[in-house]
């Protein structure tokens, strides 16, 4: 969902494709559960273990760490793959800060006491934006001491899923410096190269926020935002420090209902990742959808599935439209925090009663 105007279609037919979102903002990958950790986009963004076997006879063979780099070596399945990653300076700049993070996240492993939660919310406190802006603020105060930050994260003691959204994180962060570093990129234009197709942040802001609603939902998520705000701030270099303040609870306000999930299989496992493609995200929810979202590479394709009128809303369905009325309900409440109201939720709660 989004704040923006709805998208319409002057006129379709049922099979008319259309590109909504060439490239994610930023995208990260995450450990797998039951197997190596492997970060990519897609197959044309590194894995940063040893290259496994892919699923498809695929295998991430081809080498990227230049001698004297400080960084994480990415591993790739093609040349041409590789080349066009190149293109694009937020990706070695990325690998170098996969390194800072790790060595981070293992220097926050350190023996002694447990540093004291940093205030957030009481178990009995009503949850209200004041409540969360007061949280962030305590953080911001640890923040502000450089001694008490350093000794805060000697024993935070990150774990692995918390480090994995620090890199969704910073993937964000080094997006929006090299945006702002490169001349070839302006708020709402994109140059002519494909791989450096990125939305603007200015557009990742339009994506509806859902704070509120999604901390009312899961309570516990704030302690670990705060965790996570805290370890970056310790562990990223300072000409990266000025982003973390107006990025992080951006992104934490809008990855519910809007990451977009990706997973490959790779030697028997599967590695799942996330990353958001704002333009593909405006649409809004219908239980009847007139669309269908397929991916082709980096690219999502927006195809309709049946004539839509001149002036009409195109909708995609954020749930399993199987589903019994009840059920889709409740998903769309637990993660969107809306109820629909579309002419076939209304046709199947009159049913039910």
């Amino acid at each position: 969902m989004a704040d923006a105007p709805s998208l319409q279609l002057a006129t379709s037919h049922p099979g008319r494709k259309f590109t909504r979102a060439q490239v994610p903002l930023h995208m990260s990958f995450t450990k797998t559960i039951d197997g190596k950790c492997a970060r990519s986009a897609s197959h044309t963004l590194p894995a940063t273990s040893a290259p496994p076997e892919v699923a498809q006879s695929r295998v991430w063979n081809t080498k990227w760490k230049p001698e004297g780099f400080q960084g994480s070596t990415a591993w790739f399945c093609s040349e041409d793959c590789k080349e066009a990653w190149e293109k694009d300076e937020a990706g070695p700049l990325q690998m170098q800060l996969d390194a800072t993070l790790t060595k981070a996240q293992v220097a926050s492993r350190r023996k002694g006491p447990k540093p004291t939660n940093i205030p957030s919310l009481s178990s009995a406190a009503e949850i209200t934006h004041d409540a969360i802006d007061q949280a962030w603020k305590n953080v911001d105060e640890l923040v502000a001491s450089k001694a008490q930050l350093v000794a805060h994260c000697a024993t935070l003691d990150l774990g692995d899923a918390e480090l994995d959204i620090a890199r969704l994180l910073v993937s964000a962060i080094v997006r929006r410096h090299v945006s702002e570093r490169t001349s070839s990129i302006t708020d709402g234009l994109v140059d002519s190269d494909p791989h450096r197709n990125y939305m603007s942040w200015s557009h990742f802001l339009h994506l509806q926020n859902n704070e509120l609603g999604n901390i009312r939902e899961r309570r516990h998520v704030l302690s670990a935002h705060l965790r996570i705000y805290a370890f970056l701030c310790n562990a990223l270099p300072k000409y990266l420090l000025p982003y973390i303040p107006t990025t992080v609870r951006e992104v934490f306000a809008r990855d519910t209902g809007t990451l977009l999930a990706s997973g490959m299989g790779i030697a028997g496992t599967r590695c799942w990742g996330g990353g958001f493609g704002p333009s593909a995200s405006y649409f809004n929810h219908n239980c009847s959808p007139n669309i269908r979202k397929t991916r082709q590479g980096r690219t999502l394709h927006f195809e309709t599935t049946r004539a839509v009128s001149a002036g009409e809303e195109l909708c995609i369905s954020y749930v399993d439209t199987d589903q019994p009325v009840e059920q889709r309900q409740k998903d769309l409440e637990s993660s969107w925090f809306f109820r629909c109201d579309c002419s076939r939720c209304k046709l199947e709660s009159t049913v039910t009663m």
